[in-house]
């Protein structure tokens, strides 16, 4: 199959499963039907096809679109064949219903009622209830897992990481190693803020739960000033003052439309770069609300301002933490105190306030995520049986609060995306201090600053975040620093 066919059937094959994902997550459908997308397009995904993908990144090591080509094909040919266990899972969540309180919830939107609920004991039942669904579909993760695990070995690979780190060029136990600090230089900060805020919302530390830190997340003492009216605006008004209205990027849709089966959880689905990608939210009100929107609209912003001419592999394959960072530093404006008081008119102590609180929900993440490297580490090196505890054990000395160890496997996501997102993390403080310091604290004000990142954005994903830190900021290498100092300000 010669390259250009490979890659403008990949392309059609992407947008086909990434519009099916849309409309399932925007609620416009009730049921994911992967099967026939991969049956349309099996050809793409033969044994043979895929192993010669690997073999012409093997024999042209410097070519990026070889080897992120040799990654989709690779990625597609596994997910092809746990398909039928994918859909199995979702869709039985989809339907699934959790009995509580003498109502029935559907299971999607059980998280948006855990969040509300104040009553320590009911929080604690609700997300009991929660976890007794989800369990169910654990013997089908664990089938899956495995499966994933010989699929990498049958293609040639040494393991499932060894892949993973082949094909994306990281050294995963290194990252791990280079983070682990992160623990010991934010412990004291982490405990003392932890104390504070589940004594404010009165939970004993021995009976504190993830669900319980999640309530203290959702934040409802602030949400008189992040109001649903001014969610919209506030993003169209900042997307204006960097010079990217609307109407100069035909290609992007928000999608904000509260639709029952839409899923809580905001996402950005590039169905065809860069002429057709949407920003889905569904608010619910609240501080949770802003973050999620202006997160997403980072993936939105780089997806929708990609160079339509690079090939496909550079539009659509990479670094996830490329596209992570942006997301990350447009989220990093809903805690930014100038923007809050500039651009929601919040006043300055207030603003100041919601910074620390934003700080240490970005501590709780950065401290969970750091451990979820860990234990995803030891699962995918040791296999899924018999690492529940180990999830529980690891998670729990990272954050201090019990973790239901049935989540093991629900708690992961495919090609060790966690190390996308901890790469980007530590990359976007290195950007968000160029950007201070080359336009000054009100970046976001800024024609120029605007024009800097779409000349980032235009090139997709061409290059990785080391390469970008080397190249565009003078930084010599990603580094953690700046990152544990703004969690140390906390």
């Amino acid at each position: 199959m010669p390259d250009t066919t490979f890659a403008d059937r990949a392309e059609q094959f992407l947008s086909d499963l990434m519009r099916e994902q849309y409309q399932v997550g925007a609620g416009l459908k009730s049921t994911l039907e992967l099967a026939p997308i991969y049956e349309r397009n099996a050809d793409l995904f033969a044994d043979a096809t895929v192993r010669e993908r690997i073999a012409a990144m093997k024999r042209d090591e410097s070519s990026k679109e070889a080897r992120h080509l040799a990654d989709f094909a690779v990625s597609s040919f596994i997910e092809n064949a746990v398909k039928e266990l994918s859909e199995q899972i979702t869709n039985a969540e989809l339907v699934a219903i959790v009995e509580w309180d003498e109502k029935q919830i559907p299971y999607q939107n059980v998280r948006s009622v855990l969040v509300r609920e104040a009553n320590m004991r009911r929080r604690h039942d609700l997300a009991d209830k929660q976890i007794k669904v989800m369990v169910k579909q654990n013997p089908m993760r664990v089938q899956r897992i495995k499966a994933q695990h010989d699929l990498a070995r049958n293609l040639g690979f040494g393991s499932y990481r060894a892949m993973i780190e082949q094909l994306r060029g990281w050294n995963l136990p290194e990252l791990s190693k280079q983070l682990k600090p992160l623990f010991e230089e934010t412990e004291d900060v982490y405990e003392e803020n932890l104390e504070r805020s589940l004594a404010a919302v009165r939970v004993p530390r021995k009976e504190a739960e993830t669900s319980d830190v999640a309530f203290v997340l959702r934040a409802p003492q602030f949400d008189s000033i992040f109001p649903v009216s001014q969610l919209v605006p506030s993003f169209v008004k900042t997307m204006k003052g960097l010079g990217l209205e609307f109407a100069s990027t035909p290609g992007l849709k928000l999608d904000t439309e509260d639709l029952p089966l839409k899923s809580p959880r905001a996402f950005c689905a590039p169905v065809r770069v860069p002429k057709e990608v949407y920003l889905v939210i569904k608010p619910i009100g609240g501080q949770d609300d802003y973050r999620a929107l202006y997160h997403e609209s980072g993936h939105a912003e780089h997806f929708s301002h990609i160079d339509e001419t690079l090939p496909f592999a550079l539009r659509y394959l990479g670094d996830e933490a490329i596209s992570e960072t942006f997301a990350f530093l447009f989220e990093s404006l809903s805690f930014t105190p100038r923007w809050l008081v500039d651009v929601l008119r919040i006043p300055v102590r207030e603003a100041e306030n919601y910074r620390r609180f934003a700080l240490f929900n970005k501590l709780w993440l950065l401290r969970r995520y750091v451990a979820k490297l860990q234990y995803e580490l030891h699962l995918h090196d040791n296999g899924p049986a018999r690492v529940d505890t180990d999830y529980r054990d690891i998670l729990t000395d990272a954050l201090h609060v019990k973790i239901p160890p049935e989540r093991y496997l629900d708690d992961v996501d495919d090609a060790f995306y966690v190390a996308g997102y901890l790469r980007a993390w530590v990359f976007e403080v290195q950007l968000r201090r160029y950007l201070l310091e080359r336009f000054g604290e009100g970046w976001y004000e800024s024609i120029e600053a605007g024009k800097f990142l779409q000349s980032l954005w235009s090139v997709g994903l061409r290059d990785s975040v080391d390469e970008i830190a080397r190249t565009r900021i003078g930084a010599e290498k990603l580094n953690a620093t700046p990152l544990i100092e703004e969690l140390i300000d906390l």
